[in-house]
């Protein structure tokens, strides 16, 4: 019994940390892959988060591109209010770009995925910049 409540409380500690976004520095960019093991979407695709700590007034300019998928971006405030959704960057050109600028100083979540209705998973490269407005 001892055993099993231990595969199960390693477990629960597996899936709560696949499901911890992870935090990203303004400047950085992430080369990742999206992934079965991602959160689903309604749509079919799948998700995942980042966390980014901006300041008030800044100009958060969320950038990401794959050549697997049809990708969109959405970035939430600090109170997890959406504050701006992409999906497509200009016609003809399926990767995202949001800017959004940041009302108040605080944690912002960046939500990267692929929409449903073709492939979900594969690669991706994500960039955060900010500039002062």
């Amino acid at each position: 019994m001892r055993r099993l409540s231990f595969a199960l409380a390693a477990l629960a500690f597996a899936g709560s940390a696949a499901a911890t976004p992870e935090t990203l520095r303004i400047g950085q960019t992430v080369q990742g892959e999206l992934t079965a093991n991602d959160a689903p979407r309604a749509d079919g695709g799948l998700s995942r988060d980042f966390r980014v700590e901006a300041s008030s007034g800044q100009f958060l300019i969320v950038s990401m591109t794959s050549e697997d998928f049809d990708a969109i971006v959405t970035v939430f405030n600090p109170d997890r209010s959406v504050a701006v959704e992409n999906d497509d960057r200009a016609e003809g050109n399926l990767n995202p770009l949001a800017v959004v600028e940041t009302a108040q100083d605080g944690v912002y979540t960046i939500r990267i995925g692929s929409l449903g209705g073709g492939k979900s998973t594969g690669a991706f490269t994500l960039k955060v910049r900010a500039f002062a407005g």
